[in-house]
């Protein structure tokens, strides 16, 4: 509707400019004119509204597929002038948003305190995004005429990890030198050292809770113990090119992903230990503490592609040249 108000005023004024003309009517000239420098002026006061900006972004760089993000834009004017109400919508990659509520509420930026619009993501796939564009658009007084501007920000890197996908986990199979010896890598006894204290989850037993950070902190605390299961995962995950089969998130490689994530949450609440073989490089210095080592690996699963053109078959047999005595291989495909 606004850009037809403006085109027809625009046309009035080039007819009544016309018709001025040829008849010598002083009044129709002056009016065309009139109404042409109006328009000038009302854009130039919405061009000069988005003049003199600048932005900081405040939001986790750490974020899961799925869950609701708040994102919040600060900005400061840098030229002491009123402005209108701006509105500023955050240029965010095609792929990171699933569900987005980009209705931000208009502001007028101020110079002598920063003002905040803020808008909610929910990141659709895993990945790692980066972005620095803002977008603002500005109206003049009488909301005729839209200019839009586009400002470059420091550029801002999210890491969005895969959502966990459960599956059956048979955890004696995978603690032992193979299957048919899962019964010997399970620790027994109370002789293991704990290495920390941590918050109750789900199938913890009574006899590890630790009830003096238990009433220091209100939450019910146990104790982590150095090893649960001497078990030592290598997960291998197909990256080979062309097996990524499926449409936006219902991949094969996200599936994978998902249930990795799931096995390394798994795994690490139990004691033990996991690699991605074939991903991390073989010096690649692993975190001891189980919530910085689950980081470590939904960071490096964010970051995969299938890309490769190594066979898969090639990459299992340059690992087996790096297995430990006792490692227990996970192929997912």
């Amino acid at each position: 509707m606004r850009r037809y108000a403006v085109l027809t005023l625009t046309v009035t004024a080039i007819f009544l400019l016309i018709v001025g003309v040829f008849l010598r009517t002083p009044s129709l000239f002056f009016m065309s004119t009139t109404m042409i420098m109006t328009l000038l002026a009302l854009r130039a006061q919405a061009h000069i509204a988005t003049l003199g900006l600048r932005f900081e972004r405040i939001a986790p760089h750490v974020m899961k597929a799925g869950e609701l993000v708040t994102m919040r834009i600060r900005v400061w004017s840098t030229l002491r002038i009123r402005r209108p109400l701006l509105t500023i919508v955050d240029v965010i990659p095609p792929k990171l948003a699933a569900d987005l509520d980009m209705r931000p509420l208009p502001v007028a930026p101020d110079a002598e305190a920063p003002i905040e619009t803020r808008y909610e993501l929910r990141p659709a796939r895993r990945g790692v995004y980066r972005w620095s564009a803002i977008r603002v658009s500005s109206s003049d007084s009488l909301g005729l005429v839209w200019v839009n501007r586009t400002y470059r920000t420091e550029e801002f890197e999210a890491i969005v990890h895969p959502p966990l996908y459960p599956f059956s986990v048979d955890l004696l199979a995978l603690s032992g030198f193979g299957a048919n010896q899962s019964d010997q890598g399970r620790n027994r006894g109370q002789g293991m050292e704990p290495r920390g204290v941590r918050e109750f989850v789900h199938g913890d037993a009574l006899r590890t809770v630790h009830w003096r950070s238990t009433a220091r902190t209100g939450k019910l605390q146990v104790k982590e113990f150095e090893t649960g299961y001497n078990t030592q995962i290598a997960l291998v995950i197909q990256l080979t090119y062309g097996s990524d089969i499926g449409v936006d998130v219902n991949t094969t490689l996200e599936a994978m992903c998902g249930h990795a994530a799931f096995l390394a949450e798994v795994m690490l609440n139990s004691g033990s230990t996991i690699t991605l073989a074939n991903v991390e490089p073989p010096d690649f210095p692993a975190a001891h503490s189980a919530a910085l080592r689950k980081k470590q690996i939904l960071d490096a699963l964010a970051a995969i592609e299938a890309t490769r053109t190594v066979p898969l078959a090639s990459e299992l047999a340059e690992l087996e040249k790096r297995l430990e005595t006792g490692q227990t291989v996970v192929v997912m495909l």
